[in-house]
């Protein structure tokens, strides 16, 4: 999956900011500890010409997701 890579900083300026009504950024965190932003197309249509559209300036990457913890959690 391709997304768009955050600092801290840009994460912390949109994480759960709504951009269009029902939307907002939801920004994860790969297995490197990378901050990323993924937009659909009709998304990034939507902040193409707000003060948002910044975001799609940024570099883009592959995410790898972070291996999640054993189910159930060993003690």
């Amino acid at each position: 999956m391709i997304g768009y890579i955050l600092t801290i900083e840009q994460k912390e300026l949109i994480q759960g900011v709504e951009f269009a009504p029902y939307e907002c950024f939801n920004c994860a965190q790969d297995i490197n500890g990378v901050w990323f932003n993924f937009m659909s197309e009709q998304q990034k249509t939507e902040i193409l010409n707000t003060e948002w559209s910044w975001i799609l300036t940024l570099p883009e990457a592959e995410y790898i997701p972070p291996i999640p913890p054993p189910f159930p959690p060993t003690e």
